[in-house]
Order: structure tokens, then sequence, then C-alpha cells
């Protein structure tokens, strides 16, 4: 515990750490926000487990709970590491489990609730140029996708009965590429919206809510190169072998094993170190009238003259993000799948992520705005 409070308090960062704190709880629906996506993914779960038989409910479940497992430390930290880093790549990219809550999101959207549908054109028009169109075709489509996404997941069950079980894989498995593209489309308007909330408090700004989401609507066109690198290196080294994979799978099995294990284990560390290395290419697109260009040079000047601080960060948000995940795995190995304390620390675990990711955001738009006081930023 001393070697902990000496930790935050000492640190070079320590208060952009407090002042993260202090947005926080002057803008709780930051981690509302967050904790609330978090939780409708862990529930959607929890149904498909329950259609799959896998989970059952009862009154006898809910009241005798199975006695606790020795806690393995070992095991728990080696599964802790890919989550943590993950989470702290998330800052600078997105925190936000976008799915379920996408297909509701997808499905306001096709509807131009509060114009969104309208002002995705507008501004797409301005940015994009001459490429505007494909851009808003790709997303409608990925829009339908997103919204289908869901009722095939609930439905697959019932599907087998009538369809090949390989066929629904596929089937699945080009909707999942197509629905992801809106899910982080989606995950990232609401990342743009809380790193405005920050930029709000910062700036001592009075602005409604409502205000500041509209903002982030139209600011998102401008980071939408950044997301489509990131949206192609994803479908190339993720989605791609696993579609591959799946073509296959019926002759070749060990095949579409291997394209999972190489997802999990080599893919998925590799885009978040890449997050990493980039950590302000996002925010500065998202606060500043810049190019991607211009973006990155930037970027190269902030690693040159800011290296400092900024490692401190990565140090200290690194540490709390794999405490939280280490701790939250090894009491989850404790108890079987599907029981009830397993599903009470699930949701009490997506409770903790989503309060330190709100932290650790709300943080790193302090130390930014820090590093680049002098910079003309964009006004609510």
């Amino acid at each position: 515990m001393f070697g902990y409070t000496l930790l935050i308090l000492t640190n070079p960062v320590a208060r952009f750490f407090g002042d993260g704190l202090r947005i926080v709880n002057r803008h709780p629906r930051i981690w509302i926000w967050l904790a609330v996506l978090s939780c409708s993914y862990v529930l959607f779960q929890l149904v498909l487990d329950w259609q799959l038989g896998d989970l059952r409910l009862s009154l006898y479940n809910l009241v005798n709970w199975p006695a606790p497992k020795p806690i393995d430390w070992r095991a728990a930290a080696a599964h802790s590491c890919l989550p943590a880093l993950e989470m702290v790549s998330g800052v600078f990219n997105q925190l936000v489990v976008s799915y379920p809550a996408s297909a509701l999101a997808a499905f306001l959207f096709l509807l131009n609730w509060g114009g969104a549908h309208f002002n995705l054109i507008s501004e797409a028009r301005v940015r994009l140029g001459h490429w505007w169109i494909l851009a808003y075709l790709g997303v409608v489509i990925c829009a339908f996708a997103a919204v289908a996404k869901p009722l095939f997941a609930l439905s697959i069950h019932w599907l087998n009965f009538f369809l090949d079980g390989i066929f629904l894989l596929r089937v699945g498995a080009v909707l999942d590429w197509f629905s992801f593209q809106f899910e982080y489309l989606f995950g990232l308007v609401v990342q743009i919206y809380l790193i405005l909330l920050a930029f709000v408090w910062i700036r001592g700004i009075k602005s409604d809510p409502e205000r500041v989401f509209a903002l982030a609507l139209r600011r998102t066109p401008h980071v939408a190169k950044w997301a489509g690198l990131m949206l192609l290196m994803i479908a190339i080294f993720v989605h791609l072998p696993l579609l591959v994979s799946y073509l296959w799978i019926g002759q070749f099995t060990d095949f579409t094993s291997a394209a999972v294990a190489y997802v999990d284990q080599t893919v998925r560390p590799v885009v978040a170190i890449v997050l990493i290395f980039f950590f302000s290419v996002q925010i500065t697109l998202v606060l500043h009238n810049e190019t991607l260009q211009k973006a990155l040079q930037e970027h190269a000047d902030l690693i040159r003259t800011k290296w400092y601080p900024i490692l401190w960060y990565l140090i200290v948000a690194g540490f709390h993000a794999l405490a939280v995940s280490w701790l939250g795995q090894a009491v989850l190995e404790c108890y079987p799948a599907g029981s009830t304390p397993y599903l009470l620390w699930s949701l009490l675990l997506s409770l903790a992520k989503a309060v330190l990711g709100a932290w650790l955001l709300t943080t790193w738009v302090c130390l930014y705005r820090n590093c680049r006081r002098p910079r003309k930023e964009i006004r609510v």
C-alpha cells in the first residue's frame, strides 16, 4: 500500500491523474457510458449462453454458490496481460465495447435520429471530397449488418435446424466483418464524445452534454482517414485470415485453429502496441483541424519533446490496468463459468474497468493539453 501511494503521488504526472479524477467526478456520464456499454455486452453473452444451455438460471443456483477454488495468481497474470495492454491502447483509440449497443445505434442512424444521417453526409462531403459517396454507402451497408448481427446470433441455434452449421459459420464471419466497421465507428463517436467532455471541463466551459454529443458527431469525419487506416489494418490481419480459414473449415480444421491462435496471440498484441506507439494521432485530429499528415508530424514532435511525462503516464496507466485485470481474472478463475458468483463478478469487473478506463482517458486529455498548450484548439 505504501509503495502504491508513493507511486501515485510522486510520479511526474501525478497532478494530471488528480485532474482526471476530478473530471470523472464532475462528469460521471463518462464512466457511466463505458459501464453501460460494457455491461450490456456481458449480459448479451449471458443470453447467448442461456440459449445454448451453458447457463442455468434457477433459485437453487442463486442461493447455493459453489465453493471457490484456490487462486492461481500465476495463471491469472498470464491471462490478464493482453486485456491490460488492450485497455491502455484503448485510451488512444477506443475504450468502448460497442457491441451489441451498436445495433441500436445503427438502427437509429438509419432512421436519421437527431439528424445524424444527414449530418454525416454534410460533414463527409466537406472532409472527404469525391470519396464521400463511397464512404457513405459503406457506412449504410455496415449499419444494416450491425442491426442484423445480434439478431443472427440470437437465432443461430434455431437456424441450425434448417441450414448447415458450416454455412452459418461462414455467413456469421462475413456479417461480423461488415458489422465490425460500424461497431468501430460507433465506438469512435463515443470516444470522441468522452474526450470532448473532458476538454469542456479543462476549458471551464458550461455546455450541455447533448451539445457536446452533437459536436462529437461533427468531429468524427475529421478522424475518418485515421479510422480508415485502423480498419484496413484490422481487416487485413484479423478478419481476412479468419474468413479464409472459415472457407476451408470443413477440410482443414487445424488451419482454422491456427488462424484463431494467430489472431489472439500475435495480431491483438501487435495492434495494441501500434496504437500505443501512435498515442497522440487520434486526439490531435479530434481537438485540432489538422490533416492526417500534419497530425503524424506533430506526433513525432511530441515524442521528441515530451517523451518523459508520456512514458510515466504509460507506466502508471499500465500498472493500474494490469492490477485490475489480474485481480478480476484471478477471482473469475475461482468459480465455474455460468455460476452466480462468476456472473456477479463479471459485471463487477466490467464496472471497475469502466471507471478505470474513464480515469485514464480523462487523465490523458489533461496531459495532452498540457503538452500542446500553445496550440489553437476547437471551440465548443
